[in-house]
C-alpha cells in the first residue's frame, strides 16, 4: 500500500510556499500606501543628551551605510568578475559556476541588507519618526523575502543539481 499523507503534506507545503511571499508582498504594498497617504510625524525627544547622542549615532549610521554599500558593491564586482572568468568554460562548468555566483551574490546582498537595517535601527533609536519606523519595517520585510527566496533557490538547486556538481543530460 502506498501512503497518502506525504502527498497531502507536499500539497500543504506547496500552498504555503505561495502564501508566505504573497502575504509579505501585500504587506509591503499596504505599507507603501499608508506611507503615501499619511505624512510622517516627528516624535518628541525624551533623552536630555540627544544632541550629543545624535552626533555619535550619526557617525555610526554613516559607517553602517558605508559598510552596506561596500558589501553590495564588492559583491556585484566579484560576481561580474567571476562570471567573466567562467564565460568561456565548458557548458557543464559554466552552469555550475553561474549557479554558485548567483547563490553567493544572494548571500552577500542579504549581508548588505543587514548593514542597512543596522543603520536604520540606529537612526530609529536616536530620533524615531513614523517614516523611519515604516522604512525599517519595509527593509525587514524585504530581508525576509530575500531570505525566503534565497533558501528556496538553494533547496531547488540542490534538488536539481544534487549536492555536487551539475551534469546536464545528454540530448
Amino acid at each position: 500500500m502506498s501512503e497518502k499523507p506525504p502527498q497531502t503534506t507536499r500539497s500543504g507545503e506547496h500552498w504555503l510556499s505561495y502564501i508566505l511571499p504573497v502575504s509579505i508582498i501585500a504587506g509591503l504594498v499596504a505599507l507603501l500606501i499608508v506611507m503615501a497617504e499619511h505624512p510622517t510625524e516627528e516624535l518628541q525627544a525624551v533623552i536630555p543628551q540627544e544632541e550629543w547622542l545624535n552626533i555619535v549615532a550619526g557617525y555610526l549610521i554613516i559607517a553602517a551605510e558605508a559598510a552596506a554599500a561596500f558589501v553590495i558593491g564588492a559583491a556585484v564586482v566579484r560576481a561580474v568578475i567571476s562570471y567573466v572568468q567562467h564565460l568561456f568554460d565548458g557548458m557543464t562548468q559554466q552552469i555550475n559556476q553561474t549557479e554558485q555566483i548567483r547563490l553567493r551574490l544572494g548571500h552577500m546582498l542579504n549581508l548588505g541588507l543587514e548593514f542597512a537595517m543596522g543603520s536604520d535601527i540606529l537612526r530609529l533609536a536616536v530620533s524615531p519618526s513614523t517614516g523611519d519606523v515604516i522604512i525599517l519595517f519595509a527593509i525587514v520585510l524585504l530581508r525576509i523575502l530575500l531570505n525566503y527566496f534565497l533558501e528556496r533557490e538553494i533547496r531547488s538547486s540542490e534538488e536539481f543539481c544534487g549536492p555536487g556538481d551539475y551534469v546536464p543530460p545528454i540530448e
